[in-house]
């Protein structure tokens, strides 16, 4: 091995030094990996209708706060929160919705603190069932 080296001009020498730290050749991926998801088939949070309410809240407050807003992307925003929580019910599409008030870690939902139902009624606000 050593007497072809010797043998090879000054740039084949170069080229078979920077050929060892070339970069492999990256194979072509065919099929597309699926995104993952953090619980497949377990429920999925939100907090739209909260936010929403909070949102209009804050904006009524403000004297000016309604003339800021985007009828056309204020009704966008509503008809989400409602398509959430419509989809939050024994729907066909097999998604489990879980409303929740905000994403802090003391604050857990209703339904977990108390071992109760909860129902979400068209409002968007979760009502916890009394025991009879």
């Amino acid at each position: 091995m050593s007497k072809e080296i010797e043998t090879l001009t000054e740039d084949e020498r170069r080229a078979l030094r920077g050929s060892k730290f070339a970069p492999l050749p990256t194979l072509p991926r065919t099929n597309k990996p699926k995104p993952r998801l953090a619980h497949p088939g377990g429920p999925v949070t939100t907090n739209k209708a909260a936010a929403l309410a909070k949102f209009l809240e804050r904006k009524l407050k403000d004297p000016n706060g309604l003339t800021s807003i985007n009828p056309d992307l204020l009704e966008l925003a509503v008809n989400n929160a409602k398509q959430t929580v419509y989809t939050s019910g024994t729907s066909m599409s097999g998604r489990n919705v879980r409303h929740v008030e905000s994403f802090g870690d003391s604050d857990a939902s209703e339904e977990e603190h108390n071992g109760l139902p909860v129902e979400v009624e068209d409002t968007g606000y979760a009502v916890v069932k009394k025991k009879p």
